[in-house]
């Protein structure tokens, strides 16, 4: 693990912004381009070198090495937010994968939630909003982020995926936290009824009537093998259902 945080303590970063004003003139006004910054320590740590159940003896067995390591990795991981809060991007994503059920309340607020916190103030100093990558369970992660100061929840997938409703969503949520996301990756898959395809959207843009701080969005990813003309599909039904 010290071997880790050393390589992963000792990475340095260089700007091509040039590349993020790419995407942002592909977009143009169809939607919102966000700036990936990647996983906190404990989101590579999880996701990419030891897995839910390492972490977990590691964080037990070893629990002053793991803060000497999930720290000093962190402490670069700011650096890179620092360098991001100089760049064009209105909005920043952090990437950690965030669900609920691996990070409960009491786990997050030791382990993730200083770094969430200190890097979305420095964030908002520089003028940036700042969206969480809550790709997995919902109930309890939307309260913790946004608690963390974070804007919005990027990639939210409710029911039939997900554990809790789009009307959930919102209720935890509140009238003035971003959701996005809304259709869950299976639901693009041509094995899939396309009804249960649009019922999804229609339930996702439903939360309009309570706030207007929402996006229709895929539910992390729109999978390979997904049927193109959905995509399509999903465009069509915004414009139908989306309007205010």
């Amino acid at each position: 693990m010290r071997v880790l945080a050393y390589a992963l303590a000792s990475r340095t970063y260089q700007p091509i912004w040039e590349h993020y004003k790419e995407w942002q003139d592909y977009a143009g006004d169809l939607g919102v381009t966000y700036m990936l910054v990647g996983y906190s320590a404990l989101g590579h740590i999880l996701n990419y070198w030891m897995g839910a159940i390492g972490a977990t003896y590691a964080i037990s067995d070893w629990p002053d090495t793991m803060h000497e390591v999930v720290n000093g990795i962190n402490t670069n991981c700011l650096k890179l937010i620092d360098l991001v809060g100089e760049s064009p991007a209105e909005v920043v994503c952090m990437g950690d994968n965030f669900s609920s059920d691996l990070q409960p309340p009491r786990f997050y607020n030791q382990w993730s939630r200083p770094y969430h916190a200190e890097a979305i103030r420095r964030l908002h100093a520089a003028g940036k909003y700042v969206a969480v990558h809550t790709d997995g369970r919902l109930r309890g992660a939307i309260t913790m982020i946004r608690g963390s100061g974070a804007d919005a929840a990027d990639a939210g997938t409710p029911t039939r995926t997900g554990d809790v409703t789009a009307a959930e969503c919102r209720a935890e949520a509140g009238p003035d936290f971003v959701l996005s996301g809304g259709v869950a990756p299976a639901l693009w898959l041509p094995d899939v009824d396309v009804r249960a395809f649009e019922q999804a959207i229609i339930e996702w843009l439903d939360l309009r009537k309570q706030s207007p701080r929402l996006i229709a969005n895929a539910g992390d990813q729109v999978p390979p093998g997904a049927e193109e003309q959905r995509i399509a599909l999903m465009r069509d039904l915004v414009k139908e259902y989306g309007r205010y």
